[in-house]
């Protein structure tokens, strides 16, 4: 993520290097923004179990939540390996 610029630095310098408006631009950021938004929101949806995981994977694609389910195990077994009273002190 970039960080300490301005949003119109970026802007102008976006818009100078594509050579396109700033409306343009603007039309682009909103786009991928909700996309970025409809993507997190099946994630979430997914994983609280309110859509199944053909839903999610019609959306996501393999990858995607291949990788969701592999972070969710690691950190139910992370939870699991914690919690267990073999290794509590």
């Amino acid at each position: 993520m970039v960080k300490n610029i301005a949003l119109g630095e970026q802007l102008n310098f976006l818009i100078t290097q594509h050579g396109i408006n700033e409306a343009a631009i603007l039309a682009q950021a909103v786009s991928k923004g909700v996309h970025l938004l409809y993507q997190e929101a099946i994630t979430e949806a997914y994983l609280l179990g309110t859509i199944s995981r053909k839903q999610a994977l019609k959306t996501l694609g393999t990858d995607i939540l291949e990788e969701i389910d592999y972070q969710r195990d690691a950190l139910k077994h992370d939870v699991e390996w914690g919690l267990s009273s073999e290794y509590l002190a």
